[in-house]
């Protein structure tokens, strides 16, 4: 099964863009904000890949050209805290992180997810 947050655009529209035929398989499981994120994940076999875009609400658009995010001031949480919950979901269960695509046009949020899974990586 394969994942994807994202609150407006389904596989499809993201797979030209990508220029990746993995977008255009399915099945897929989409999930629109963190919430359902979460419960999908904490009740579900891990999904072997996960698609995440960045900005899950209009909060978040006005970010999109922002030299930074202020996640800790943020009402609604994005696909970076999404990435993070996750990361720490495979860390406590001792479970492979699956393979991530970003999908996000938000160039700086895209950013700091690409950050976040580097690091991880690092201290792996």
């Amino acid at each position: 099964m394969k994942l994807f947050l994202d609150d407006q655009r389904v596989p499809s529209n993201v797979a030209i863009r990508m220029d990746h035929g993995t977008f255009l398989k399915e099945p897929w499981k989409i999930v629109k904000n963190y919430n359902e994120f979460v419960d999908y994940v904490s009740n579900n076999e891990m999904p072997e890949i996960i698609s995440f875009d960045h900005d899950l609400t209009a909060e978040h658009y006005k970010y999109a050209f922002a030299e930074s995010i202020p996640y800790g001031s943020l009402n609604d949480k994005t696909g970076y805290h999404c990435l993070l919950w996750l990361i720490l979901f495979c860390e406590k269960a001792k479970v492979k992180l699956p393979e991530i695509f970003i999908h996000t046009q938000n160039i700086e949020g895209a950013e700091n997810m690409k950050n976040l899974i580097d690091v991880y990586k690092q201290i792996k």
